[in-house]
Order: C-alpha cells, then sequence, then structure tokens
C-alpha cells in the first residue's frame, strides 16, 4: 500500500489537470476535464478530486489547488481570474468539505516556480524567477529559496511591463511584453505580416530556417523578452531565469538568441543564466502536489 499520499489539481484557462500522488512525486492516477467558466469551474474541480480521490489506495494527506489570477490563501478565496471568469469565489472550505481533507490553494505561477526551483531545471538554484510564456507572461520570484508574493499573493505580472511601442495590449496600454512576445501575440503577429494564418508559436519557429517573415517577428518576440528580463535581472538579481510555457518548447531556438541579447544589455547586472522548464505543462500540477504536503514553506 503506497502511504501519504495527495491530491493535486492545476486549473487552467481551458483545461484542469488533476494527478494524485506518492511522496516521491510518482504519478499514480491523473484526470482532466474542461475548464467552465465562472462559479462552475469550482465544481468541475471537485468532480475530477473526486474522481482521484476514488482510486487511492492509501491515505491522502491533503490536496493542493492552483488558479491562475489572484489568490487569498488565508481565506481560502480564489480572488479573481479574467480568464475564467470568477471573482472572490470561495474554494476552500466547499472543497474540504467535499473531499473530506485539508485543503490548500496558491497561484498557478507560482506552483510552476516552485516546482522547478524543487526538482525541475531550478533545482539547487536559490536564487532564480520562473517565466511560463503561453497565452500571457506572468513570473514567479524565488529569493534564497522562498517564493517572494505581492499583496494577497501575487506574482509578477512581468507581461504587461513596457518594453518597446508599437503593440497593443489586451491590458489597453501600448507596447507591454505581453503583446510582442507570448505564444498569442507571435502567431498573430506572423499572420498579420505574412498574410496567412498560423497554428501558433510552434509554427512560427518550425519556419525559421527559409521565412524571412518568420524570422522578424521571432527576433522582435526575443528583443522584447530580452528587454523584460533585463528588468527582472536589474530588479531581482536572479542566478538563473527557467522560460515555461509554450514557447519553452522552442529549445535553442529562443534559448541561443535570447542568451545573446541578455549579454548585450547587461551593464550593471551580469545577464542571468537562462534554462527551459523540465516540468513542461505539469509544473503546475507538481507544484500543487508540493502545495499539499508542506504550504510551500521554504526548504532548510
Amino acid at each position: 500500500m503506497t502511504s501519504e499520499l495527495a491530491l493535486a489539481i492545476d486549473v487552467g484557462g481551458t483545461s484542469l489537470k488533476g494527478e494524485l500522488v506518492d511522496a516521491e512525486g510518482t504519478v499514480l492516477a491523473a484526470r482532466s476535464a474542461p475548464t467552465p467558466r465562472g462559479d462552475a469551474a469550482r465544481d468541475a474541480v471537485a468532480a475530477v478530486g473526486h474522481a482521484l480521490l476514488a482510486e487511492a489506495a492509501g491515505p491522502v494527506v491533503g490536496a493542493g489547488v492552483v488558479v491562475p489570477g489572484l489568490v487569498d490563501a488565508a481565506t481560502g478565496i480564489a480572488t479573481y481570474s479574467a480568464n475564467i471568469g470568477w471573482r472572490d469565489l470561495e474554494l476552500v472550505a466547499p472543497l474540504r468539505a467535499a473531499w473530506s481533507l485539508p485543503v490548500r490553494i496558491g497561484n498557478d505561477v507560482a506552483a510552476g516556480g516552485v516546482a522547478e526551483h524543487r526538482t525541475g531545471a531550478g533545482r539547487d538554484v536559490a536564487d532564480l524567477v520562473f517565466v511560463p510564456v503561453g497565452t500571457g507572461i506572468a513570473a514567479a520570484v524565488l529569493s534564497g529559496g522562498r517564493l517572494v508574493s505581492g499583496d494577497g499573493g501575487a506574482t509578477a505580472e512581468l507581461g504587461h511591463v513596457t518594453v518597446r511601442p508599437g503593440a497593443a495590449c489586451g491590458c489597453g496600454r501600448d507596447g507591454c511584453l505581453e503583446a510582442w512576445a507570448s505564444a498569442g501575440a507571435i502567431a498573430q503577429r506572423y499572420a498579420e505580416l505574412a498574410g496567412r494564418p498560423v497554428a501558433g508559436a510552434a509554427e512560427v519557429a518550425d519556419r525559421l530556417d527559409d521565412d524571412p517573415v518568420a524570422r522578424q517577428v521571432w527576433a522582435d518576440a526575443v528583443d522584447a523578452l530580452a528587454e523584460g528580463l533585463t528588468t527582472v535581472a536589474l530588479l531581482f538579481g536572479p542566478a538563473l531565469v527557467v522560460i515555461g510555457g509554450g514557447l519553452g518548447h522552442a529549445g535553442d531556438r529562443l534559448l541561443d538568441p535570447l542568451r545573446t541579447a541578455l549579454a548585450e544589455r547587461a551593464r550593471v547586472v551580469a545577464a542571468p543564466q537562462v534554462a527551459t522548464a523540465d516540468h513542461g505543462s505539469r509544473a503546475g500540477v507538481v507544484g500543487a502536489a508540493m502545495l499539499a504536503r508542506d504550504g510551500w514553506k521554504a526548504e532548510t
């Protein structure tokens, strides 16, 4: 019989992923489901949790649920998510009653940062920044092995740092990093300049060898990302930046020019090392399992 199981659920804007894992992080069962809009998302989380708990072959010590947007972990309330469309939604109390388990909630980007710090690309690195680049861009900062968060547990909204004018952002401002370097922005800009759509940023990356429009769009995105990460380096001085999300799958096509661009901008502080996330799309759910076990207390 496997002991000390944990229930972990990562609620994304499109789908939610759940896993039942043991103390060594081995996945014993996994489920996924579409994420409904609004308060109905809580019912979907509860249902995925019930399905996983039915497969448990031993005691479950607790549950970790990570969500996008603002989270008040102290009160157990998901304060705001634009992608899911909820505001001030109670999560901990209803889920604790539904599952008969201790429940902790946290931010999904923070979860990815903790996961990469403990068992991923940032293992043994005390000062790092995790930057998932997908539909949007955010950042989780770890300093001295401790997660740094703002008021109400907010992560760093890096995607809305102004890097260069000329691209309108969904937030209403011009020149945000997210408007140049998010996966959606890369695909949209390529479609506008080339006059033909692409499935996503990965397709733009695949065309870099023989498509000048793809090279221009990619170079602009890398330049914008380097500007944003230079600001991160000046503010936090991390030893390592871990790139997650969909753009992280580009590997050296992203990392090689990004490292060069960061080195060129290093004037006051050294450019951080850059790596792609080891956990990939599982970073959030891996961090959720860690949240269930210890509440992301810093390791000593």
